[in-house]
């Protein structure tokens, strides 16, 4: 395997322009987000025609030198696997030239029938009969040196990704399928690493709409608090507020610094630095008048709506089947889920999930609206009682 590691400054600097003019680029990344809100890349491996480079952005400076350039640069393929934390990770590292023109291979895999989430190892023993060794994907990528068994590790996540690609775009054109794959590589750009609405984060929580106004309003309060704070000192959400335990004050509405000590996992660094402070917005929210709170959340469907759901899914499993393409590939749950609640929601002016926008559209999109359509009265039902009008 020959692969070189880039630490000095210099030698990166004079790689530069090489992998601006790259046609091609393998790309992969180690990172760690274990006590940080965000996560901390580590290492960014590129594989240019034969050789293998590892480049080490904690030793140089890859963004005022233009890395992000790099992989920003439209007329580059950037091949990768499994690549939605990675894009994560470069976003964050590189926001003002994110990355472009990506082919996801195990992305094409699961339109050749191989399943959603089919690991690199796998992809590579089934179709290329390769073993690659996984033992240092948990090892600490930030410590210095790197020993040589995660170079190892490192250089093979790149190694073989160009004949991974070459297998599976064979296979995709021998279906008609390659378009297909390049669009929904190109759309995991577009959702990638979303920057959540810091006043809508409340509504994420999937048992809120069991609360009352003023129970939301304190949800409203602490969710946005708990984000600003992780964002702020650069620790993982968690470390501030564990899910359970914010909605556990959120229900149980503690009066006394007693009565909190005793909600479910609430650190004690929490409790002690900020008891009095969470004490206050209970009060507040408490003292909160109901018009001036959020509105109530919509309820979920009743169990009823379960046949719309299994007449969609038969409808687009009749679609995948005639188009070739594996149902799982075509309708993921939450699109489904998406669509449905949304056209509820909003009638014919619904806005669609980002995968039913595109190719998808006129194959599977327009008849599953068209199927929405012809249940108006049942729908219009389900709108008064998620919204509460019955």
């Amino acid at each position: 395997m020959n692969w070189q590691l880039i630490t000095e400054q210099q030698r990166f600097t004079e790689l530069l322009p090489l992998w601006a003019s790259a046609k091609t680029l393998a790309l992969d990344t180690e990172f760690m987000r274990v006590n940080t809100f965000n996560p901390q890349i580590a290492l960014i491996q590129l594989k240019h025609q034969q050789t293998i480079y590892l480049i080490d952005p904690v030793a140089c400076d890859t963004v005022e030198w233009g890395l992000g350039e790099v992989l920003a640069n439209p007329n580059a393929l950037k091949i990768v696997h499994a690549c939605s934390e990675d894009i994560e990770v470069l976003y964050y590292k590189y926001p003002q030239a994110k990355i472009n023109n990506i082919f996801d291979t195990q992305i094409g895999l699961a339109f050749l029938g191989y399943g959603l989430q089919v690991g690199y190892q796998k992809a590579l023993k089934d179709f290329l009969n390769i073993d690659i060794s996984k033992a240092e994907t948990r090892s600490d990528w930030l410590a210095r040196p790197l020993s040589n068994e995660q170079l190892q590790y490192a250089a093979s996540d790149v190694e073989y990704l160009p004949q991974l690609y070459d297998v599976v775009v064979e296979g995709l054109n021998a279906k008609g399928l390659l378009a297909y794959c390049q669009e929904d590589s190109a759309l995991m750009l577009k959702e990638g690493a979303p920057v959540p609405v810091l006043t809508e984060l409340y509504k994420q929580f999937s048992n809120a709409w069991q609360l009352n106004r003023r129970q939301l309003s304190l949800l409203h309060t602490l969710t946005m608090w708990r984000e600003t704070s992780a964002r702020l000192n650069n620790i993982p959400r968690t470390f501030v507020l564990k899910n359970h335990t914010l909605m556990s004050i959120v229900q149980n509405l503690p009066q006394t610094l007693a009565q909190l000590a005793r909600i479910e996992d609430l650190h004690p660094k929490t409790y002690q630095k900020h008891g009095p402070m969470l004490l206050e917005m209970v009060k507040t929210a408490q003292n909160k008048q109901t018009e001036k709170c959020p509105s109530l959340l919509p309820l979920p469907l009743p169990k009823a709506a379960k046949g719309l759901f299994n007449l969609l899914r038969e409808q687009t499993d009749k679609i995948a089947l005639a188009q070739h393409i594996p149902a799982d590939v075509l309708l993921r749950k939450r699109w489904l889920d998406a669509l449905v609640l949304n056209y509820i929601d909003e009638g014919d002016e619904c806005q669609l999930p980002l995968a039913l926008q595109g190719w998808r559209y006129e194959l599977l999109t327009r008849p599953l609206l068209q199927t929405l359509a012809s249940q108006q009265s049942q729908l219009a039902e389900w709108r008064k009682y998620r919204h509460r009008l019955v």
